[in-house]
């Protein structure tokens, strides 16, 4: 409050003594709301009017929004958890100490003992926001939403979804190594702590294959490698649950009801039985998979060509052969005719896709994509893109699918190199399984979603709406990813 008195010069009418209070400040910003905004139920009129800086919460929208659209699946799960620092710390207790059987001994001996084992853990609260405005003229007219307020309402929900849309999928996908302003999804949590709780498929597209590596997650979850914990639910994108109901051998079903046939092959899966207990099937749209286009696809594509005027520009690439590698995963059925191109990420998103290239890859081989930073700079992390297999004509943007995110590297400027060796296949799917307790994740909170009124310079009302928080996997070793399955039903294939 003494910055504010300090801007003011501590003589404010009404505020003789300046603002020194939590009252003195509401007071102060109910007097100094923007003269005519419709949006301040509390303003006064005759004050003249200054920026509007009065915080306005909005959880019962962010509430109402999440009940009503089913597709934020993940989120509307997660407690909440409120932190107050940007810097949120916690600890987890990874030990009791000692070993089996150290707790036998002679009648006689010295006593012995130990200590728990625990470990510090820090978690980066990230910023969502999104600005909002409509024309003054706007607001005095009425359109087929209604009134001025009924258009300013639904531009309030288009914000808030904008933030929820981000936030499902950065809880999947996110990754701060890539983009910093970021928080790191689950499978980026993962890679960096518990790298052996990714399950690679490898291009499987056998039902079996997957239900295999839930039962192994499940089995090692519900001991100490997992901290004594167990997977209650698998979350999926709708192509792998369609494989799962069409797929899934009818033993390893929840049943729908006592009616037998509720297991049969094309009833639908709502869970998967195992020797440790039942996981529940959960579809999220936001999960990356080959049917998901606009998950999969380059920004240009996926947003019709409205990037935003802040991402970064358009890399060079240059795609070429080698001729082998030990680590390569290309074989006989993979070799073949393979197009390419990358687009930078930044803080502002992503970037025009660079031109596309090709390159043949031979079985045992790989491919090297060479990156040369955009003009200007600016990227903190790049998306490759790749064809199918051999196709029949030059493909367009439309025809490719994401490989990988990747850093841009240690020095932006400077020109990078990714080899393809196909462990990331694009089309494929991932599946996360998750033990739900509110101990094993949460989202941490730094501040609810919040309606911020913006400063007009122009004949407009812009708004800004907030939410502060991250997603923090509290006990990260109960959790497990299922990478490149390719879904027997999903419609565009790789190889």
């Amino acid at each position: 409050m003494d910055g504010l008195q300090m801007l003011f010069g501590g003589g404010l009418p009404g505020f003789p003594n300046g603002i020194r209070t939590w009252e003195d400040w509401q007071a102060f910003a109910k007097a100094v709301q923007t003269a005519g905004d419709p949006h301040a139920l509390d303003f006064k009129a005759g004050l003249s009017g200054v920026p509007a800086i009065r915080l306005e919460s909005l959880e019962a929208t962010l509430r109402s929004v999440v009940e009503r659209e089913e597709t934020f699946r993940l989120f509307r799960r997660l407690q909440p958890v409120p932190t107050f620092s940007s810097v949120a710390e916690w600890a987890t207790q990874v030990g009791i100490g000692g070993d089996l059987a150290d707790a036998f001994h002679s009648e006689t001996s010295d006593i012995r003992g130990d200590a728990g084992q625990y470990k510090r853990n820090v978690l980066r609260v990230k910023y969502l926001m999104t600005r909002a405005e409509i024309t003054l003229a706007a607001l005095q007219q009425r359109t087929i939403l209604g009134g001025g307020d009924d258009l300013k309402a639904r531009e309030n929900v288009n914000a808030t979804l904008r933030i929820l849309r981000a936030l499902e999928w950065a809880l999947f996908q996110g990754d701060e190594d890539v983009v910093p302003t970021q928080f790191n999804g689950i499978k980026a949590w993962l890679a960096k702590e518990f790298p052996d709780h990714i399950f690679d498929l490898q291009g499987s597209s056998n039902a079996e294959d997957l239900y295999n590596a839930i039962y192994e997650a499940f089995g090692r979850t519900i001991g100490p490698e997992g901290g004594f914990g167990k997977i209650t639910d698998v979350y999926l994108s709708p192509t792998v649950q369609n494989d799962l109901d069409l797929y899934l051998a009818p033993q390893w079903r929840v049943p729908l009801s006592e009616n037998p046939r509720a297991i049969e092959y094309g009833a639908p899966v709502v869970g998967i039985r195992t020797s440790y207990g039942d996981v529940a099937t959960v579809q999220d749209v936001w999960i990356e998979d080959p049917n998901a286009a606009h998950l999969t696809t380059p920004a240009e594509v996926r947003t019709r060509g409205r990037i935003s005027p802040e991402a970064p520009g358009a890399p060079t690439v240059t795609a070429t052969a080698v001729a082998s590698d030990a680590e390569s995963r290309f074989g006989p059925e993979h070799a073949g005719t393979y197009y390419y191109a990358v687009a930078a990420l930044g803080e502002g998103g992503e970037g025009p896709l660079s031109a596309i290239e090709a390159a043949t890859v031979a079985e045992g081989g790989a491919v090297d994509i060479t990156i040369t930073p955009p003009a200007g700079y600016g990227q903190t992390g790049y998306a490759i893109y790749r064809s199918t297999r051999n196709p029949a004509t030059a493909p367009t943007p439309a025809d490719l699918r994401l490989v990988a995110r990747i850093p841009a590297g240690s020095d932006p400027t400077q020109p990078m190199t990714w080899r393809d060796r196909n462990h990331e296949i694009p089309g494929s799917a991932t599946v996360y399984l998750l033990d739900m307790s509110p101990e094993a994740i949460d989202w941490t909170q730094l501040m609810p979603m919040l309606q911020y009124p913006l400063a007009p310079v122009k004949a407009t009302v812009p708004w800004a709406v907030l939410l502060f928080g991250a997603l923090k996997l509290g006990i990260p070793q109960r959790h497990w990813v299922v990478k490149n399955y390719l879904p027997k039903a999903a419609r565009w294939k790789p190889f």
